[in-house]
């Protein structure tokens, strides 16, 4: 038999071949196994996601709990009360707690109710409530009570101001606390004819009215801008403690005052029952004030006629002026 066309395999190394040219076989690379610190990273990264995972079903879960009935407030009872309606602070506290926004976690939940929150707008919104104090009975319990203190009706605050409609002068009047706050409307009980200063508005007291509920009988002017509501603002803030301890410290020396003016920023006079004016400054030593009163009415100048008296000016230390009605403005050291 003729060997043409015969091939020897057997000559033949597997992968090439010398007369095909055939590259030889690449050899796969064993993997590599990851570090030691890829490692713990990639469990740092699960336990990151599975901490994740629990805390915000943690969060789903509270935020369900606290819209449920039994953790939710269910009434608002108002304590304290005496001028304003229990039902204004109740109605103003539920819109407080019930905003209509849907927040994750419910506003009216017993355990989680914004109480701070509640007294600062109650405060604010109500300017007769001096004090709030928001609590509830038990652990449990579902109503929260709100305890108000009112503010005390000190004096009035009164301006002269034009009606828009026939021109007329009208006077306002105001209820005032003892620190100088005006909280309210002076307004005249139907059924008494007294003052009541509480809201709704019913007409503001006539020139003159009684003033049953107050603690004196003083009536202050200017300090506030007549073209607005002075209700919520301190008169004479800073200086009205020292306008009160002389207006104290002449009652005690018989000179009890009826009206106290603001003039300016600087000076004030002080209407007395004894039928003329004093005129001092505000951050004058209240009990020099009344010794040199006292002692310019002692003198040989006006002994025996304090009647006739128009005012005395004690607003320059020393030197005291004075005036008769009728008369022209003299001095007297």
């Amino acid at each position: 038999m003729s060997s043409r066309g015969i091939v020897d395999l057997r000559k033949r190394k597997p992968g090439f071949s010398l007369q095909g040219g055939m590259r030889p076989l690449a050899l796969r690379e064993p993997q590599k196994r990851p570090t030691l610190r890829a490692r713990r990273r990639r469990a740092r990264t699960l336990i990151a996601l599975l901490f994740a995972s629990l805390v915000a079903a943690a969060v789903y879960g509270v935020s369900l709990a606290s819209y449920l009935p039994r953790f939710s407030i269910q009434s608002v009872e108002v304590q304290g009360a005496k001028e304003i309606r229990t039902n204004l602070v109740r109605v103003y506290v539920e819109t407080v707690l019930y905003s209509g926004a849907h927040s994750l976690f419910s506003r009216a939940n017993i355990f989680l109710y914004p109480r701070m929150e509640i007294e600062s707008a109650v405060r604010e919104y109500f300017p007769r409530i001096e004090s709030v104090h928001v609590s509830r009975g038990s652990l449990l319990a579902t109503a929260v009570i709100v305890s108000i203190r009112e503010r005390e009706a000190f004096a009035r605050w009164c301006a002269i101001s034009e009606s828009g409609f026939t021109g007329e002068r009208v006077e306002s009047c105001y209820v005032m606390d003892r620190s100088g706050l005006v909280f309210a409307p002076l307004e005249v009980r139907p059924e008494s004819g007294l003052p009541a200063g509480a809201g709704p508005l019913t007409g503001f007291a006539p020139v003159g009215a009684a003033t049953a509920g107050f603690a004196t009988p003083y009536i202050f002017r200017g300090g506030f801008s007549t073209t607005s509501s002075p209700i919520g603002g301190a008169y004479l803030p800073g200086t009205f403690a020292g306008v009160s301890a002389l207006l104290e410290r002449l009652g005690q020396a018989g000179f009890n005052a009826l009206s106290i003016s603001a003039e300016g920023e600087q000076d004030f006079s002080i209407a007395l029952a004894r039928g003329f004016e004093l005129r001092a400054s505000f951050g004058a030593d209240v009990s020099a004030l009344v010794k040199n009163l006292e002692l310019v009415l002692s003198s040989e100048t006006l002994r025996g006629k304090e009647d006739e008296l128009e005012y005395v000016d004690l607003r320059f230390g020393n030197r005291v002026y004075y005036k008769l009605r009728g008369g022209e403005q003299r001095s007297a050291e």
